[in-house]
């Protein structure tokens, strides 16, 4: 298995959105959040150097123009869970531990391709094949799939949407000061339907 420590914007982005086709967005929140949009091959070291900083975000979908919003999502990329484990007073580490020894070995979900370490909490991210937006409704059953098998270690219901964003290595979470890593597991994409919906939603 290929496991590394991410640390860095630019290895985040590019690892997550290799060969992507689309806008992807970048955000900050001061009070509210400041959003950009970039074509992938704009998103060099030089620009990120003025991203770094506090409560810096990206997204994990792309999108057709230069505006996030689920109706204008141009390659489905990524399905995830947003585990808020710290409201639960669970330790990321323990719940990653509870994710390897108990669901992926039973075969109730698959390997995760990266954990995102987020300060608080962390998000788990499994890379698919790139699909475009009629694959939504497949995609959001197996969101839900997902979330619901990390519910009770604090995944997040509200975070299940195509336009999501999630933190990036290498800079900080304000609300607990510690950098944002990422475990990098594996490179597989899985397929959305033959890895996906033929062998975790059966019922469809």
């Amino acid at each position: 298995m290929l496991e590394k420590v991410i640390k860095t914007p630019k290895e985040h982005i590019e690892i997550h959105h290799q060969e992507s086709d689309g806008w992807i967005t970048l955000a900050k929140k001061q009070g509210s959040f400041t959003q950009y949009h970039y074509r992938p091959h704009e998103i060099t070291e030089e620009l990120l150097s003025e991203w770094l900083g506090e409560d810096v975000y990206f997204s994990q979908n792309t999108f057709y123009k230069p505006k996030r919003d689920i109706f204008n999502v141009r390659q489905l990329r990524a399905l995830y869970v947003d585990v808020d484990c710290y409201l639960m007073n669970y330790d990321p580490k323990w719940v990653v531990g509870r994710i390897e020894q108990i669901l992926v070995e039973d075969g109730e979900i698959p390997d995760p391709n990266l954990i995102i370490f987020s300060g608080r909490g962390i998000v788990v991210v499994w890379f698919i094949k790139p699909v475009p937006y009629k694959a939504l409704p497949l995609w959001q059953t197996a969101q839900e799939y997902f979330l619901d098998k990390l519910k009770d270690v604090g995944g997040d219901t509200k975070a299940t949407d195509a336009s999501r964003i999630f933190r990036l290595a290498g800079t900080t979470n304000s609300n607990s000061g510690e950098k944002v890593t990422v475990q990098y597991r594996h490179d597989y994409r899985y397929d959305l339907k033959t890895d996906i919906r033929d062998k975790y939603l059966p019922n469809l």
